[in-house]
């Protein structure tokens, strides 16, 4: 583990970088690393974080924060230790770069080569430190250690001088750049200039500091820096000869917008030229690789005074350089007659054209590593960016490129983008058509770009008939055409898909076919009719063109435009029935894991009769809980858009069957509004195949969420239904489900009716033998007892239900029957018992994954300590309800954290 403060504020684990945030966390975190392996007391990571003025509650919100550094920021690599008024970071100091930078700088003054050290220490910044970072205390950080890396990138300039002079000048420019007054800095570089043989830069140099010093301060310059311009004058060689300065950029784009964190990273890779640079931009098509590049090229340009190369390689063929190098030999100067006609002759030409220069060489567009390789710029103080529409990791591995990807752009970006093009007042005149604009364009910059330009022509065109136009053309490209081949989205795709082999562009056209931008391996390799390894190597294909992106462990993310693309090369290129063969292998796939995955997590739910899946559908099978949630967890968010499928292709049946599938894993986090617009959609499904069973069941569902939301009289309406239903068919087991979903719409407003309905299905759960559903029964009955005032009986019900499925195991069960004793233990006024069981039950229901129950058991869990005046426990207990609200993205975790807030301000 590393911990960077040398840059943005990141951990670096097993391989992988990520940012620290909030600024608070990434704040308490750096305040922490800073004193590493020494305490920190509250009160100065109090005024690191949030300077003098500390706000009230501060106290409470560092111990969250301290709780999310060791959870989510450091997991198991390193500790956040509690001492005697304060914290410690109990990890070896090497885990910080800050104490890394500082050792090696160290031993560099002891040894009688300083440079490799020196060198390693520099190497560890990313930036300026504590990026972004507000407050006094990271300001005072940020200054001092600038000033610490000034120094020790001037003592390895000085000893690299006498080595390496090109080296020297590359690391002292941009230094002198930042520190025009600093005279070492100046006299060293001098120095460095003369060693390479640009005494003629020196010279100019020189005179730079000198009416800079003398216009700042009124000063002329000190001994030392008059000693080095006498030791220039009297070398004799004062002079350069002068060469030809290529000046070949295009013309950046005027709307160029945010990107600031990628042109950070290029300029610290830029000031890196101690050797030569190589950086490759790369990412999905129309994502601004070339206008990041183009930008930052600009941006940077005084730093190659030798000037500056462009080709775009896009109408190049991958494997020939031959017709660019002529190009770039005769803009250095070259005669086109003594062009040497071998290309390896022409390639050793180059090198040493740019072996005394710094010169910034672009290559856009590049279709593979091997087209760039004899164009990249070798020589020290030199910087190659080549910008590319397929992976280009070979360059890393041969040439030592430093890699940079670029994702669509965050969505202040992306409005700001618009912004430029169409000004800021008709954006904020129309806001929810601007984010309609961006959401359809999924921020990609290009799709933007075209769009902003249409709309820029026509300043009387409303932007909401703009996003209306785009959500209604979803399934084509036609808005983000050009006349422009270059620019227009279907043929800069195009280009991409063209290169694919022919199994690549298959599996591309099947991913098109998915609803939505994130899927599992299996799930892809199911549309494509292939086994799961083919798929993967396949799929690295697809990754390695930037069509699609691979994320750990094993799922795929496709962009929205992209799918769209891909969509339409499949109705252009595939017959009607293989597209249909694949919806269905899909829905199989989705439908027949959501199965497996409810047999191994929720056991006591009835099955369904599936259909066999369908040939090359693939099925996911689970052996533990905890991999089958994940399932869940991960393919729960594309629930609505199958649906959508599935019912528009005419598959009914998986329709219903699906959201029966995913429906206890959505009631078990909560997700009632989410569950009321699943269950509509398989309603109707099952109205369309005349199912009465499947209706029946959808009713139940639907009521239940109702239910959930306090909207008793819809809740009774669907309950009703089904029991109709139910009682037609014959199903006296599922028809007692329902009669126990109607206790819960009508424990408030007609709480003896309500026991009625649940001594009605305890009856019916015992005739059919279902000892499952006669502890529910007898779980509810109790607790609408214990509303009616009958507390003996209602606690014996709870307790009779609680040894029922504590014999049978049912862990979820007993946890909502220690709930109910809990309840009314409560009422009774046996606050000390109460807590005990309200405890045992949310710790039932925690380790089931019955989170959004958890919660809601911790939420009475309070409110009893509180009754029984332990005010501390009782917010504690709010506090986690809160954490567990919010895992399952539940908003009452607000309303918890308001009646916490009450109790500190009344």
């Amino acid at each position: 583990m590393l911990i960077r403060l040398l840059g943005p504020v990141e951990v670096e684990r097993s391989g992988q970088t990520r940012p620290v945030r909030p600024p608070q966390v990434a704040l308490a975190l750096a305040a922490l690393a800073w004193e590493v392996g020494r305490v920190v007391s509250v009160e100065s990571l109090l005024a690191r974080v949030w300077g003098e003025q500390v706000p009230p509650g501060a106290r409470r919100t560092l111990y969250t924060i301290i709780t999310r550094i060791r959870r989510d920021v450091l997991a198991d690599d390193g500790a956040v230790v509690r001492r005697l008024g304060g914290y410690l970071l109990d990890v070896d100091e090497s885990a910080v770069d800050v104490s890394r930078f500082r050792c090696l700088t160290d031993q560099a003054t002891a040894e009688p080569d300083p440079v490799l050290p020196l060198g390693e220490a520099l190497e560890l910044w990313r930036g300026d430190p504590l990026t972004g970072l507000p407050g006094e205390w990271a300001e005072r950080a940020r200054h001092r250690l600038r000033d610490e890396r000034r120094e020790a990138l001037l003592r390895w300039a000085r000893a690299m001088t006498g080595r390496d002079a090109a080296a020297s000048v590359a690391a002292l420019s941009p230094l002198a750049e930042e520190y025009p007054l600093d005279e070492l800095v100046a006299a060293a570089l001098i120095e460095a200039l003369h060693a390479w043989g640009r005494t003629a830069e020196a010279l100019t140099h020189f005179a730079r500091v000198r009416r800079t010093l003398a216009e700042e301060l009124g000063v002329e310059p000190g001994t030392a820096l008059q000693r080095v311009h006498r030791r220039l004058l009297r070398s004799g060689d004062a002079t350069e000869t002068a060469r030809l300065v290529p000046a070949q950029l295009p013309v950046g784009l005027r709307h160029f917008v945010g990107r600031a964190i990628e042109l950070e990273q290029l300029a610290a890779i830029g000031e890196r030229t101690a050797t030569a640079t190589i950086c490759a931009i790369t990412g999905p098509p129309g994502v601004g690789k070339s206008s990041l590049a183009l930008r930052w090229a600009h941006l940077h340009s005084d730093r190659f005074p030798d000037g500056q190369l462009y080709a775009d390689l896009s109408t190049v063929d991958p494997d020939d350089a031959a017709v660019v190098l002529p190009r770039f030999l005769g803009a250095l100067g070259v005669p086109e007659a003594q062009v040497p006609s071998g290309f390896e002759a022409q390639i050793g030409l180059y090198r040493s054209m740019l072996a005394c220069r710094r010169v910034l060489v672009v290559l856009d567009d590049a279709r593979g590593a091997a087209q760039v390789r004899p164009l990249l710029a070798t020589a020290p103080g030199c910087l190659t960016l080549v910008t590319g529409r397929s992976e280009l990791s070979g360059l890393a591995v041969t040439a030592g490129a430093y890699m940079l990807r670029l994702d669509v752009l965050p969505g202040d970006d992306a409005y700001r983008l618009l912004a430029t093009w169409l000004g800021e007042a008709r954006l904020a005149a129309e806001p929810q058509a601007a984010a309609r604009i961006i959401r359809r364009c999924g921020r990609l910059p290009l799709a933007l770009a075209i769009v902003a330009a249409q709309l820029a022509q026509r300043t009387d065109l409303p932007l909401a008939e703009v996003a209306a136009d785009l959500e209604r053309a979803d399934t084509d490209l036609k808005p983000f055409a050009h006349s422009d081949p270059a620019i227009d989205l279907r043929g800069v795709f195009g280009r991409s898909y063209r290169d694919l082999p022919e199994p690549a562009a298959r599996l591309f056209r099947r991913l098109g076919q998915h609803p939505g931008p994130h899927l599992s391996l299996p799930a892809a390799a199911s549309l494509a009719a292939l086994p799961v390894d083919r798929t993967r190597e396949l799929a690295a294909h697809l990754d390695r063109a930037n069509l699609v992106e691979i994320h750990a462990p094993g799922r795929l993310h496709m962009h929205d435009l992209l799918r769209v693309y891909a969509s339409e090369q499949a109705r252009a290129t595939d017959r009607q029935s293989v597209r249909r063969a694949a919806t269905r292998r899909l829905l199989d796939y989705y439908l027949h894991s959501a199965c497996a995955a409810n047999g191994v997590c929720y056991r006591h739910r009835d099955n369904l009769r599936l259909e066999p899946p369908a040939r090359g559908a693939v099925v996911e099978r689970f052996d533990a809980e905890a991999p089958a949630l994940r399932w869940y967890a991960d393919e729960s968010a594309a629930l609505p858009a199958l649906l959508a499928e599935a019912t528009t292709a005419g598959f009914d049946r998986h329709a219903w069957q699906l959201a029966w599938a995913f429906a206890e894993f959505m009631q078990r986090r909560g997700l009632w509004e989410e569950i009321l617009r699943t269950q509509a959609v398989a309603l109707n499904a099952a109205g369309r195949l005349g199912d009465r069973l499947a209706q029946a069941r959808c009713h139940n569902s639907i009521a239940r969420a109702h239910a959930r939301l306090g909207r008793d009289r819809e809740a009774v309406e669907h309950f009703e239904q089904a029991v109709e239903l139910h009682r037609d068919l014959g199903e006296p087991v599922l028809q007692a489900h329902v009669h126990l979903g109607l206790t819960v719409a009508l424990s408030q407003a007609r709480p003896g009716d309500a026991l009625s309905h649940a001594l009605h299905a305890l009856e019916l759960f015992q005739q059919a033998g279902d000892v499952v559903g006669e502890a529910r029964a007898l779980n509810n009955s109790g607790w609408l007892r214990a509303q009616i005032g009958e507390y003996d009986e209602a606690l014996a019900d709870c307790r009779r239900a609680q040894r029922l499925l504590a014999d049978l195991g049912y862990a979820q069960g007993e946890g909502h029957a220690w709930d109910s004793v809990a309840h009314v233990l409560h009422l009774k006024g046996d606050f000390a018992g109460a807590v005990t069981c309200f405890e045992r039950a949310a710790e039932l229901l925690r380790d089931c994954d019955d989170l959004h129950a958890a919660a809601e058991t911790l939420v009475r869990l309070g409110e009893t300590h509180v009754r029984a005046g332990d005010i501390a426990a009782g917010l504690d207990a709010w506090k986690q309800a809160a954490e567990f609200f919010d895992a399952v993205g539940n908003a009452q975790a607000d309303k918890v954290r308001d009646r916490i807030v009450s109790f500190h301000h009344p």
